[in-house]
Order: structure tokens, then C-alpha cells, then sequence
């Protein structure tokens, strides 16, 4: 037997026991699924990131970060910090996380 008969015979059974099952293979949208989950920005000690907007530190108990100009962002250290970047007339958080790979 292959994969594809052994799934659609575990269906069936299912089926039969519970009542229906119901697949559907739909991408998901990050978008509906947590329009408020923060982006995250992931640099190294010494890397920078530059943003199209003014950035704010939010969280850097760590000193993770420093912010050059409005709108750079260097990892000094491993940790972690949480900054908003404004841009078009909105704030986006960001999760940056500095790691030493």
C-alpha cells in the first residue's frame, strides 16, 4: 500500500466513526491569523539595519541595541529588544534579537 491509500483509508475510517471530516489545504495568511504578532529582526554584534522611518526603542534592558541616526539600528550584544519604527504614517513594532552565531 502507498502513503496516498493509507490516508485516504485513515479518512474514511474517521469518518465513518466521527460522523466527516473535512481537509482543506488553504494558505494561510499571516495576516488574518495574528494582525497584531509583532516582525521580527534578527542581527548579529556589530551588524546594522536600516529602516525606511524614524525608529524609537520601546525595550533594551539587554543593551542589545543602539539606534544610529533616526533610522539605524546596530546589535551590539546578544539579547533582545523591542523597537517602533514610523513610516508612512504608522508604527510597526519590531522583536530584534541579536544573536552571536
Amino acid at each position: 500500500m502507498n502513503i496516498k491509500s493509507l490516508t485516504i483509508g485513515a479518512l474514511v475510517g474517521v469518518s465513518m466513526l466521527f460522523g466527516s471530516v473535512g481537509v482543506s489545504a488553504s494558505p494561510a495568511n499571516t495576516d488574518s491569523v495574528s494582525p497584531y504578532a509583532n516582525l521580527s529582526l534578527i542581527l548579529r554584534p556589530g551588524e546594522s539595519h536600516h529602516f525606511q522611518g524614524t525608529v524609537f526603542v520601546v525595550n533594551n534592558a539587554m543593551g542589545a541595541i543602539t539606534v544610529q541616526l533616526p533610522s539605524s539600528v546596530k546589535g551590539l550584544k546578544p539579547g533582545q529588544a523591542v523597537i517602533d519604527v514610523y513610516a508612512n504614517g504608522q508604527y510597526t513594532r519590531y522583536d530584534v534579537f541579536v544573536k552571536a552565531f
